[in-house]
């Protein structure tokens, strides 16, 4: 099952601005609907909505969490390998390469801390395990 939007949804419009593959759609104040071929389920649009109004695939209600309570990734360059896997993936495009401390090889960070939607695409893209959130 895909993540839907129930009737409590109010047309905020918050979970469609925000979706970084624009999967949501709908007017203002009119029930709004999540296109399934698009929705990558990054779970951005659950924490968003402040009427709880959207199942995750699951068919849970997604949780409002207020935005500057989202958890952040946070990577251990020592065990980050600078493939770049998170930085192409992520769908809010906060991360990217940065010299390490070393001046050797690249490393992975969180450069746009205010953009990130606490997905979880970086922890889960990770291969080594240097992401965490």
């Amino acid at each position: 099952m895909a993540f839907k939007i129930t009737d409590k949804c109010h047309g905020c419009d918050d979970c469609a601005q925000l979706c970084p593959v624009r999967a949501i759609s709908g007017d203002m104040k009119e029930q709004h609907e999540i296109d399934p071929e698009r929705c990558i389920e990054c779970r951005a649009c659950l924490h968003i909505c402040e009427y709880e109004s959207i199942l995750d695939a699951d068919g849970k209600a997604g949780k409002y969490i207020p935005r500057e309570e989202w958890k952040k990734p946070v990577i251990d360059t020592a065990l980050c390998n600078g493939c770049g896997l998170c930085v192409e993936d992520c769908p809010a495009y906060c991360l990217e390469l940065i010299p390490g401390e070393d001046g050797f090889r690249h490393v992975s960070s969180l450069c746009l801390p205010d953009d990130c939607h606490s997905c979880g695409v970086c922890v889960r893209h990770c291969p080594v395990g240097a992401v965490k959130i």
